[in-house]
């Protein structure tokens, strides 16, 4: 009688968890009072099979690159974590249509593969979970949903005087000197030729940062990009997405960079004054701008608000074993 008892405890507690939508999976990062299990770790550990170099578990992986997998998804999760923790904090919830939509997207993939059984295996490739699977489409919503959110506010945060401010340090016109480092035919040059162009161009640096010759002749005398005749106006984050001018807002203005040697050439880069007029005519777009910028900054700062505790089991798991945490 109290076998029987005990099996049926033990089964109403499965039940219950199950129910309750409780993991079988130890936790992995604790982030403020979120629990992150390893199932869904172990998944962002694979997500980041890439920026070690490989993409299947059958490499014999080194422990630098599983340290740089950990880091980085740690780094993501945490960020996953501490979004939905603002969203709590401000009351910011999943509609009932998005809720909707997930699922419908969800049942669509299904169907699509071929049912349920087809979904499992689906999921085992990928390395998910099924509630791994629902909160990883989640967290786009409720990325937006703090977003939108910083944007309302945001309304009020940058009066015109504030958002002039930032305007003025984060918009700059570019104006740059192209060197190509491709022949006529197509061809990457030889060495000799590629140094022969870098040698010239420090010359030409040289001369236009000591205003020995005009920044505007030699660009017209020497640059090789047909598409830049007088500069344009640029915002710091389009700039940042752009390797050739990641430097551009290092520079003070009217300043030119030394040669900035890519794989297709080099430039040389000068900073010049927005034109008179752009502020008023692209102001919703600078206002977004500074928006995205206040989200980012908002984010360092919510980051560093939350403990974040990486458990024992963070360690044990790699880039070779993933598949034995995925449960």
């Amino acid at each position: 009688m109290k076998k029987r008892s005990l099996a049926l405890a033990l089964l109403c507690a499965l039940c219950l968890s199950l129910l309750c939508g409780c993991s079988p999976s130890p936790t992995a990062v604790t982030v403020g009072n979120h629990k992150v299990d390893a199932a869904e770790y172990a998944f962002y550990l694979h997500y980041n099979r890439a920026s070690v170099g490989a993409d299947s578990g059958t490499v014999l992986y080194s422990e630098a690159d599983n340290e740089k997998a950990r880091e980085a998804a740690v780094r993501q999760i945490v960020t996953n974590e501490v979004v939905r923790l603002k969203c709590e904090e401000f009351e910011l919830e999943l509609s009932d249509e998005q809720k909707a939509t997930l699922a419908e997207a969800k049942e669509q993939l299904i169907e699509n593969l071929g049912g349920k059984a087809a979904y499992l295996d689906y999921l085992n490739q990928s390395y998910l979970t099924d509630r791994t699977y629902d909160k990883f489409q989640e967290n786009s919503y409720y990325s937006t949903l703090l977003y939108n959110h910083m944007m309302a506010d945001s309304e009020s945060f940058f009066t015109d005087e504030s958002l002039r401010r930032y305007f003025a340090g984060n918009y700059a016109t570019v104006k740059y000197i192209f060197f190509s480092f491709i022949d006529p035919d197509g061809n990457t040059m030889d060495k000799e030729a590629r140094q022969n162009i870098v040698d010239l161009a420090q010359t030409l640096s040289k001369s236009a940062q000591s205003s020995a010759v005009d920044f505007d002749l030699l660009m017209k005398e020497y640059n090789e990009d047909p598409s830049m005749t007088v500069g344009f106006p640029i915002g710091k984050l389009e700039a940042a997405s752009t390797e050739y001018l990641t430097t551009l807002f290092s520079l003070e203005e009217n300043q030119v960079s030394e040669p900035i040697i890519q794989s297709d050439g080099c430039y040389i880069l000068k900073r010049c004054p927005v034109p008179t007029g752009y502020y008023d005519e692209n102001q919703r777009d600078i206002f977004l701008s500074a928006c995205s910028d206040r989200f980012e900054e908002s984010m360092d700062q919510w980051e560093a608000e939350y403990a974040v505790k990486v458990t024992k089991v963070v360690n044990e798991i790699n880039l070779s074993n993933l598949t034995e945490y995925i449960k």
